[in-house]
């Protein structure tokens, strides 16, 4: 049978990356290649945005997630912007005057461009009209005409009072004028007589003449009432002849706006009410009557100043758009999104009108698509439920978001507009299970989602399209063109990031920022191509640019001030491999791990824990270990063992499971007393039986702990156990792999606990027997046997105190 050190054999350089050969990619330098803007590596998520951009129905809206850097953005755009340059272009929509309740301004709908010349058409209109009035209301004919209805006013009511004279004079009384009105009085003499002096009257003479006042005065107040009904005549008359001119005036004008939008329903209909209003205010147009005359409604307050009466508040105007609309609105707060009343002060008061009324992304994307930040939507009070009311209702309902009015005024209630748009919401992957978690309403509103992916296979095919896109990048920002071998590098990089060696990254963010540095490294060194040594270059840059607290802990490990070792051997102790994330860039470097076991209760206290420095994947990790203990060795009878765990010198909070290996060849060494190698550096989770899984991060710990042994020196014997599921996510630097070659370091990968227990102590783990032995010179052998020291030794003080204990003794004599 193979032992375990005969099963573990260390990778060979060809293991430890997949590189590419530039001259299977079929060109000397990009500028070899044609021009192309085909998307890359996002099959999937282009024809979900298809999809969802093509059918009709409601509730398709879109849900663009992914990860940064895979072009969800620009492919987003790009496609919308496709889509809707083939659809129709959308209406625009005006707010007009509701004259019959100011409250409700009117919204109409016009063909794209026709909203901008009806608003046109009305300003040349409002310019002409006080002038045609002015011009006809001047004429001598519409002079002569009031004058002849006023005239027969004034006959009517002369007339009628020297009828009423001519009776008081010939019964002794006048007709006088005073400042309170008109009012009857007897005569004396020729002179109105005293009222002291009528009391001396006879009383037959008294009562003659109050009968007459009362005759003469039924007769005055049937005058008045006739001249009253007169008077009102006379008004009316002189109303209708003011609106006959007036409608004659602007009737030219009026024709002119219904013939040119005669096709237009709800225009005409508008016209109409305009003309209706000029005609019935046309003594206000002109001045002949105050503009702040109104009836004490608080609707009033709506009413429009006289020189915006008749405006036209272009809300949408598609006169320049070709194709469906496309907005995107990153910072959707109500008022951007759903628009907002302006107010303004007139007169001392604030107050508003129909003109004040502004648009949102809503409005200037109905008909069209509106993309908007996930996370900035929800992040704005109010807008994700006014976003589904709208979509719910398929309309644009103006109001205040949350009820309340801060303006205390009478404020519009604009007519609501018909609503169909495609919203496409943008954002992480978190933001959509969760608002498909927790809101009822997404499913039925956002049923299309597109997945942008974050890598993709790699194939030949694949890796010719990375020299594709750098040929297109090239031309678009005017790089120099890059050789085969830069192209190489370049997508040796891209399958360093996705950590597999079968994938290449579809974060083409990142791809063109190296890119873009690399050439701007050759054109600084005067080249005519980006070769591989200016992508080299750039990544070892951007390295130095990012790595000072790497440099600063090793500089701390070489100074002794953090304790690792890279040579020799320990009991309990072991260096694990940890990933510090500093601002987007990760490093790996080695920690101590050490333990300590002594007799106990079968329990393994984890420092870390007891302290609160740990996350929860990391504490399942060491929960893990307890489980593995319990069944490994723990069957016979209970653990008589209690031990301890610290990752040494920590003091940030550690999550992760990918240390549980590494502590697990550590507590076993401390329970079997069997020192462990400390030239080797061990990364990898483990399962309750003893299997060791993968973990992330691979390249950086490699790479972190071979940074820590040169700066010691190399031996010859380092290297670093990872697992075997782990060497398909190999991608190290081109250093690291000549060390390899070189035989100055060494890449181990294990698949049980056993084989690296093996590796680390240079003993077979060991194999039970049928009764479930194992070998004493083995490693599980020498625990076994620690564990029954401990076990007799934990018996022996608990024999000696129930001997010791009196009332024990008393019980047992009692009961015996």
């Amino acid at each position: 049978m193979m032992t375990d050190l005969e099963q573990t054999q260390e990778l060979s350089p060809e293991q430890l990356r997949r590189t590419c050969d530039p001259q299977q990619l079929g060109f000397r330098t990009t500028a070899d290649l044609p021009y192309s803007d085909q998307i890359i590596g996002q099959e999937r998520a282009v024809e979900a945005i298809q999809f969802g951009l093509d059918i009709e129905s409601p509730g398709f809206n879109i849900f663009v997630m992914g990860p940064v850097g895979t072009g969800r953005r620009s492919i987003l755009m790009r496609l919308v912007r496709e889509q809707a340059a083939r659809a129709p272009t959308p209406d625009d929509w005006v707010y007009v005057n509701h004259f019959a309740d100011p409250r409700t301004p009117r919204a109409i709908r016009l063909p794209a461009g026709q909203g901008a010349q009806l608003r046109s058409d009305m300003e040349r209109f409002n310019l002409s009209l006080v002038e045609r009035l002015q011009r006809a209301f001047e004429q001598d004919q519409y002079a002569h005409a009031r004058e002849k209805l006023e005239q027969d006013w004034r006959t009517a009511q002369q007339q009628a009072l020297q009828n009423v004279e001519e009776a008081c004079r010939r019964r002794g009384f006048a007709l006088v004028q005073s400042p309170s009105g008109l009012y009857i009085a007897p005569l004396r003499d020729g002179k109105p007589l005293e009222m002291e002096l009528f009391g001396q009257l006879p009383p037959e003479e008294r009562s003659q003449m109050e009968q007459d006042l009362d005759q003469l005065e039924e007769m005055l107040e049937t005058a008045l009432r006739r001249l009253r009904e007169h008077e009102r005549q006379a008004a009316a008359a002189i109303e209708k002849l003011d609106r006959e001119v007036a409608s004659f005036a602007i009737r030219p004008l009026m024709e002119e706006l219904q013939s040119r939008y005669a096709d237009q329903a709800e225009v005409q209909e508008y016209l109409k009410e305009v003309e209706q209003d000029i005609v019935e205010n046309v003594n206000l147009l002109l001045g002949n009557k105050s503009e702040n005359e109104d009836d004490g409604d608080p609707g009033s307050l709506l009413n429009v100043p006289l020189p915006q009466r008749y405006r036209i508040n272009l809300l949408v105007d598609h006169s320049r758009t070709e194709g469906a609309p496309v907005i995107v609105e990153e910072s959707p707060t109500y008022d951007k999104l759903f628009g907002r009343i302006e107010y303004d002060v007139r007169y001392g008061n604030t107050t508003t009108d129909y003109t004040l009324i502004r648009p949102g992304a809503l409005h200037r994307a109905n008909g069209g698509y509106l993309i908007l930040d996930a996370a900035n939507l929800l992040n704005a009070p109010y807008v994700w439920d006014g976003l589904k009311r709208a979509l719910f209702a398929g309309k644009i309902q103006m109001e205040s978001p949350d009820g309340q009015q801060l303006v205390r005024t009478v404020t519009p209630e604009p007519e609501p507009i018909p609503l169909q748009v495609k919203v496409i919401l943008r954002g992480e992957r978190y933001i959509y299970y969760t608002l498909y978690q927790r809101s009822d309403d997404f499913p039925k509103l956002f049923k299309v989602l597109a997945d942008f992916s974050s890598e993709m296979p790699r194939t030949p095919e694949t890796e010719r399209s990375y020299a594709q896109f750098l040929r297109s990048l090239s031309q678009d920002e005017h790089l120099l063109p890059f050789t085969a071998e830069a192209v190489a590098r370049i997508v040796e990089f891209g399958g360093r990031q996705t950590e597999d060696q079968e994938r290449l990254s579809a974060q083409f963010g990142q791809i063109a920022d190296l890119a873009r540095e690399a050439a701007h490294i050759a054109r600084r060194k005067g080249r005519a191509v980006v070769d591989r040594e200016d992508v080299l270059a750039a990544l070892q840059q951007r390295i130095k640019r990012m790595n000072l607290a790497a440099e600063w802990t090793r500089r701390e490990i070489l100074a002794n001030r953090l304790l690792v070792r890279t040579e020799g051997r320990a009991i309990g102790q072991i260096n694990g491999l940890v990933i510090t994330t500093r601002a987007g860039y990760e490093y790996g470097m080695p920690n101590r791990i050490t333990a300590r076991a002594y007799v106990g209760r079968g329990n393994v206290l984890d420092i870390q824990r007891e302290v609160h420095l740990n996350g929860p994947i990391y504490s399942k990790g060491v929960l893990t270990l307890n489980g593995y203990f319990g069944g490994k060795y723990g069957t016979a009878e209970s653990l008589a063992m209690e031990a301890s765990l610290s990752i040494e010198q920590m003091y940030d909070e550690i999550d992760g499971d990918s240390a549980s290996s590494a502590e697990l060849y550590a507590l076993i060494s401390a329970v079997a007393q069997v020192p462990l190698r400390q030239d080797l550096a061990v990364t990898g989770a483990v399962d309750q039986f003893g299997n060791i899984l993968t973990i992330g991060g691979a390249n950086e710990k490699i790479e972190g702990f071979y940074a820590v042994c040169k700066m010691r020196g190399l031996t010859g014997t380092q290297g670093v156990v990872i697992p075997a599921s782990n060497v398909l996510t190999l991608m190290l630097n081109e250093e690291v792999i000549q060390a390899v070659q070189d035989g100055k370091f060494h890449i181990y990968p294990v698949s049980t606990v056993d084989e690296g227990l093996a590796l680390f102590t240079g003993i077979p783990a060991g194999q039970p027997d049928e009764q479930g032995h194992y070998p004493p010179a083995t490693v599980h052998g020498k625990v076994m046997a620690r564990l029954a020291e401990f076990a007799h030794r934990k018996k022996e003080p608990d024999a000696q105190a129930e001997d010791d204990d009196p009332e024990e003794r008393e019980t047992e004599e009692t009961s015996g």
